[in-house]
């Protein structure tokens, strides 16, 4: 009896062991000697440099095989901390190459590895690949600041993607895209608290949702709703990247405040007020990147309730020969047509008007953020019996008003014949002469 003890006592003893045995080697399998070889056929596959410090067999939860400290490019384009690949066991013993599963975790992506795929050699049989989930993935570019996020697809025949569901890691945006059938795709990003991903145009949204479809590679989103800065947002949009990248679409912006997205985009708030904005706008380039260089955006807008600081165009038309500098232009109505080129922005028909001052003209912004212009203004003192025309110049943050050559000349001559009113009217006179530009009605 005692020995039947010690004998089953020693059994289980063993099948503990082998159990345990069981378990544990399968993760510390290692395929050292395969390392060159794959890092070699993976190279010729992608037609990049590709290095691997470290690859292992897994048996448990399932056969696969784990690659770590991938590096892919000349110049680590790529980096990846743990690759898994899990092979599709049926379709392996039917005689298929397929993979089941490709997951990488902790990825890093430079802006120079998206050209690594449109170089990548063609032709071949891809091999099948089901499912693919990227895990906090970090994308350096230049254009792009993208929070880290996770991703997902899952892969139809010759990796046609079937469906994504791409979500930041901070909870803020996500982006999911469902197959509807006859190749096309329903596409709904959500977001709330969200920083628009664009280095040039970093503005936060409070909430944002965006639905359409995609079909090939062309994407519809007639129906696009947000909050941000106090105000709303509601628009349509369409983009095409089957020769040129193309996009095109309307926004309409309602009581947005208008220092905050100065503020958002780095640059100090000289104008102030709510703004509300009806647009058209398009674009054509040969990459993504360059979409906001070739920008084109045409309505009308309006500024409610604010004042532009810099300049006060009270006192440059109040005939004291100021030049308003360092003060600020307070309005009821600011209002005009904007046209934006690229980085040149032109405001036609612009009119600010107040119970103390009536302007009126034309403005124009460089890429430099060099200002020109001309405008009429009227001050509540003068009846509006006589204007002053102004040439704007200077820059953005610090803007030069001065009366036009034409009025100063008629101004003088007024003076001369007849002090005081003759000031006036020999201006207003010099300035028609000068064909200065209307004022608002």
């Amino acid at each position: 009896m005692a020995k039947r003890r010690r004998w089953l006592r020693w059994t289980l003893g063993t099948a503990a062991v082998v159990l345990v045995a069981a378990v544990v080697t399968p993760f510390l399998v290692p395929l050292d000697s395969f390392v060159p070889r794959v890092s070699a056929e993976a190279s010729t596959a992608i037609g990049q440099p590709v290095s691997i410090a470290d690859l292992k067999l897994h048996l448990l939860p399932t056969p696969r095989v784990a690659a770590h400290g991938v590096r892919v490019g000349k110049r680590d384009e790529v980096r990846i901390e743990e690759l898994q690949i899990v092979p599709d066991l049926l379709a392996l013993l039917r005689g298929e190459r397929a993979l089941r599963l490709v997951r990488a975790e902790k990825v890093e992506i430079k802006e120079a590895a998206l050209k690594i795929v449109e170089k990548m050699p063609k032709g071949g049989t891809p091999m099948a690949v089901r499912r693919v989930a990227l895990m906090d993935v970090h994308l350096q570019h230049s254009a792009l600041r993208l929070p880290a996020f996770n991703l997902e697809a899952d892969l139809g025949e010759a990796l046609a993607i079937e469906g994504i569901r791409l979500e930041s890691l901070d909870g803020a945006m996500k982006v999911h895209l469902d197959p509807e059938g006859a190749g096309k795709a329903r596409v709904l990003l959500t977001a709330v608290k969200w920083r628009l991903p664009l280095a040039a145009a970093p503005l936060v949204f409070d909430s944002l949702t965006a639905s359409g479809t995609l079909a090939g590679k062309r994407l519809e989103l007639p129906e696009i709703d947000g909050r941000l800065y106090g105000g709303a947002l509601k628009g349509r949009a369409s983009a095409d990247w089957q020769k040129l990248w193309q996009l095109s679409g309307r926004a309409q912006l309602s009581a947005i405040d208008i220092a905050g997205v100065q503020q958002a985009l780095g640059r100090k708030a000289q104008l102030t007020g709510r703004l509300a904005v009806s647009t058209k706008f398009s674009a054509a380039a040969r990459g993504p990147e360059q979409l906001a260089g070739a920008l084109a955006l045409d309505g009308p807008f309006e500024v409610s309730g604010g004042a532009f600081h810099g300049v006060d165009l009270t006192k440059v038309a109040d005939l004291t020969g100021s030049r308003g500098e360092g003060g600020a232009t307070k309005f009821d109505e600011l209002r005009g047509k904007l046209q934006v080129r690229g980085k040149r922005v032109r405001v036609e028909e612009l009119c600010a008007r107040s119970s103390a001052l009536v302007a009126g003209g034309f403005v124009e912004v460089d890429p430099q953020q060099q200002l020109s212009g001309r405008m009429g203004v009227s001050v509540a003192k003068t009846g509006g019996f006589a204007g002053v025309p102004v040439a704007l110049s200077g820059t953005t943050e610090n803007p030069v008003v001065r009366p036009t050559k034409g009025y100063t000349i008629g101004a003088v001559v007024g003076t001369v014949l007849l002090p005081g009113v003759g000031t006036a009217l020999g201006g207003s006179a010099g300035g028609a002469m000068e064909g200065r530009p209307a004022n608002c009605r």
